[in-house]
C-alpha cells in the first residue's frame, strides 16, 4: 500500500485590511511581488519570487526562493523546503498564507495493480528508475569523491583550452565538446540569460544520426537558472516532476543534466545534456563533474564577455571621438576678426558630442548670428545640430529678411522629421554700417542687451515655434540698435539650469548679477570665459546634465 498522489492544494489568502481570498489548484504555487506571482505581495521588502509551494511526489511542499527576507512556516523561519499539512500558515512579510487541504488527507489508498510496492520519489534511491536529483551546484561543484582525480584533469584540460584567445561561439562551443568528451551524451545545448532575463539558445551539439531537434523544458529551466540548482534526471518519462513539460516527454529525452552557469556576480544562464537511456544513463557523479565544468565555464564567459563589451566601447568611444573633432571643427574657435565688431564665443558639451551650437557669418556689410540648442543629447542631437548649422550656413547669405531665413531653415528640418526632435534658436542679422539689429526668436532663451552706461536688460523678442515642430511656422522680427561700445549676449539653457551639489540651479537671476558686475570687460571672449568660469564654480563637482553655450556680440562702430 502507498500514500495517494498529491491532490488538490487549497490556500487562504490573509492580507491587513482586506478580505481574505481562496486559491486552489494542482499546480506549484507562487508568492511573491512580481506581477506573474500566483499570491501578489504588494511590499516592497517582498521578493519578486519569495517562496513557493511545489508538489513533491505524494508530498506538497513550501520552500523559500532564496528572499532577502525570509519566509516563516508557523512562525519560524525556513531553512530548507519542508513539508505542509492542513493548519499551517505560511508568512511572507504582512502576507499570511493558511493551508486548508492537500488533497491527501481524505484520499484513499491504492493498491499497485501488480501487488507490490510502487517505489517512491527520494533524493537518495539512487538504483531506482524514477530517481530524480536536485541539488544546489556550489555543493556538487565543491564534493570531494572517488573519481576526484579524473575530475581535477577534466578541468586542468578546460583550463588550458580556455587560457588561449578565443572568442565567445567559439568559447561555448568548445564547453560543448569537452562536455561530450567526457559525459558522452546524445544532445547538448547551453542557454544564455539575454538582458530581458529570457533564456535563448546560444550554443548546441548532437552526435551524428540524432533525431528530433533540442527543446528545454521551462520547469527544468527554472530550477536552474533561478534556483541555482544542478539537476538530474535518470527517467523524466517517469518523473512526475516533468509530468507537465510536453516539451521533454515528446522529445524521448529520458536522462538528464543540467547545470548553472553561475559566477559571483550571478547566473549567466545553463548546460544541459541529453540521453535516452539505451544509449547512456547518467549518474550522480556526472553531475558533479558537470557542475564543475559549468563553474569553470561560467567564470571565462563573464571574462570574455567584458573583453567584447570593452573592445566594442573602445571602438564607440574611438568614433565619438572623431565625430566630436568633426562637429567642433564646424563651430567657429577663432570667431571673425573686424574693427566694427567683437565676437566671443564657447560651447561645452555635456557629452563627447552634444547638440547646441552658435554660427557667425558675413554677408558684405551684414553680420548673421545663430545660438541654437537641439533637443536630446548625445548622437541623435549632434546630427540634427550639423544638419541645422549647414542650413543655416547655406541660406543666411541669400539675401532673404530675418524672418524668411528662420521660415526656411524650419521647413527643412520639420520636412520628414520622423524623430520628432526641434531645435530652440535665437538668430539675426547686424548691420554694421548702423548697429542696427533683426532678431528673430524659435522659442529660444531670449538674450541679454548690455548697455555702455552699464545697463544690462532683457531683450524681449517676439516669439516663434521651435525649429523642426510645424512645417509653416512664422517667426516675426523684433528690431535693436547698438551704439558703439554696446552688446548683446546669447546663451542656452545649459548655462541657467546648471546646477551645485545640493539640487540648486545657477538661474536668470545669476546671470542678470554677473553682467551687471562684469559688462564693461573687453574683449568678448573674455566676458563669455567670465560667465563659464562663474557657471562652473557654481556647479563645483556636480556633474554636467546639458550643454553649455554662451555667444557675445559686441557692435564698436570703428
Amino acid at each position: 500500500m502507498v500514500a495517494a498522489d498529491a491532490g488538490e492544494l487549497r490556500l487562504r489568502i490573509e492580507r491587513p485590511g482586506r478580505e481574505p481570498t481562496g486559491h486552489a489548484g494542482f499546480a506549484d504555487v507562487v508568492i511573491g511581488r512580481t506581477e506573474k506571482a500566483d499570491v501578489r505581495v504588494d511590499d516592497q521588502s517582498a521578493s519578486r519570487r519569495h517562496a513557493r509551494f511545489y508538489r513533491d511526489g505524494h508530498r506538497w511542499m513550501i520552500e523559500d526562493l532564496g528572499s532577502r527576507n525570509g519566509t516563516l512556516l508557523n512562525g519560524k523561519r525556513l531553512s530548507e523546503p519542508s513539508e505542509i499539512h492542513p493548519g499551517d500558515a505560511v508568512r511572507v512579510c504582512d502576507v499570511t498564507v493558511r493551508v486548508e487541504g492537500t488533497g491527501s488527507e481524505a484520499a484513499p489508498s491504492a493498491e499497485p495493480a501488480n501487488g507490490t510496492d510502487a517505489p517512491a520519489l527520494t533524493d537518495h534511491d539512487t538504483d531506482s528508475s524514477l530517481f530524480s536529483v536536485i541539488r544546489p551546484a556550489a555543493e556538487l561543484a565543491a564534493l570531494p569523491d572517488e573519481g576526484a582525480s579524473s575530475r581535477l584533469q577534466l578541468l586542468n584540460e578546460v583550463h588550458r583550452a580556455l587560457a588561449r584567445p578565443i572568442t565567445s561561439a567559439e568559447l561555448l562551443q568548445m564547453i560543448l565538446d569537452r562536455a561530450f568528451a567526457v559525459l558522452k551524451p546524445e544532445q547538448g545545448a547551453i542557454f544564455l540569460q539575454g538582458a530581458d532575463g529570457q533564456l535563448a539558445r546560444a550554443a548546441e551539439r548532437q552526435l551524428p544520426g540524432t533525431k528530433g531537434s533540442l527543446l528545454v523544458s521551462r520547469r527544468l529551466a527554472e530550477e536552474v537558472t533561478v534556483k541555482g540548482a544542478a539537476a538530474l534526471v535518470l527517467d523524466a518519462q517517469s518523473d512526475q516532476r516533468f509530468s507537465g513539460s510536453e516539451s521533454i516527454l515528446f522529445s524521448g529525452v529520458r536522462s538528464i543534466l543540467a547545470a548553472p552557469l553561475s559566477d559571483a556576480d550571478g547566473c549567466l544562464g545553463m548546460i544541459v545534456l541529453y540521453s535516452s537511456i539505451q544509449v547512456r544513463r547518467f549518474t550522480e557523479q556526472d553531475l558533479e563533474l558537470l557542475a564543475s565544468l559549468a563553474t569553470v565555464a561560467a567564470i571565462r564567459i563573464r571574462n570574455i564577455a567584458h573583453a567584447e563589451a570593452a573592445a566594442a566601447r573602445k571602438v564607440v568611444d574611438h568614433e565619438l571621438s572623431l565625430a566630436r573633432e568633426v562637429q567642433m571643427a564646424m563651430l567657429r574657435r577663432r570667431p571673425l576678426t573686424r574693427p566694427d565688431v567683437d565676437l566671443g564665443a564657447r560651447l561645452a558639451p555635456a557629452r563627447i558630442v552634444g547638440g547646441d551650437f552658435y554660427d557667425f557669418l558675413l554677408d558684405g556689410d551684414s553680420l548673421w548670428f545663430i545660438v541654437a540648442d537641439v533637443s536630446g543629447k548625445g548622437m541623435a542631437a549632434a546630427l540634427m545640430m550639423a544638419v541645422a548649422q549647414t542650413l543655416f550656413r547655406a541660406i543666411a547669405p541669400t539675401g532673404l529678411p530675418v524672418d524668411e531665413m528662420m521660415a526656411r531653415v524650419n521647413r527643412e528640418l520639420a520636412r520628414d522629421n520622423e524623430g520628432s526632435m526641434f531645435v530652440t534658436a535665437f538668430g539675426g542679422r547686424l548691420r554694421l554700417d548702423s548697429g542696427r539689429m533683426e532678431l528673430a526668436n524659435a522659442g529660444h532663451n531670449l538674450p541679454y542687451f548690455l548697455g555702455k552706461d552699464g545697463r544690462v536688460e532683457l531683450v524681449r523678442a517676439k516669439n516663434g515655434v521651435a525649429l523642426g515642430v510645424v512645417e509653416e511656422a512664422s517667426y516675426p522680427i523684433t528690431e535693436l540698435a547698438l551704439a558703439p561700445g554696446e552688446a548683446l549676449l546669447l546663451y542656452t539653457d545649459g548655462v541657467c539650469d546648471a546646477v551645485d551639489p545640493a539640487g540648486q540651479a545657477f538661474g536668470t537671476a545669476r546671470i542678470e548679477e554677473f553682467l551687471t558686475a562684469h559688462h564693461h570687460v573687453r574683449p568678448a571672449d573674455a566676458l563669455v570665459q567670465g560667465l563659464f568660469d562663474a557657471v562652473n564654480a557654481f556647479a563645483g563637482n556636480a556633474p554636467q546634465e546639458d550643454d553649455i553655450t554662451v555667444a557675445v556680440l559686441r557692435y564698436t562702430g570703428q
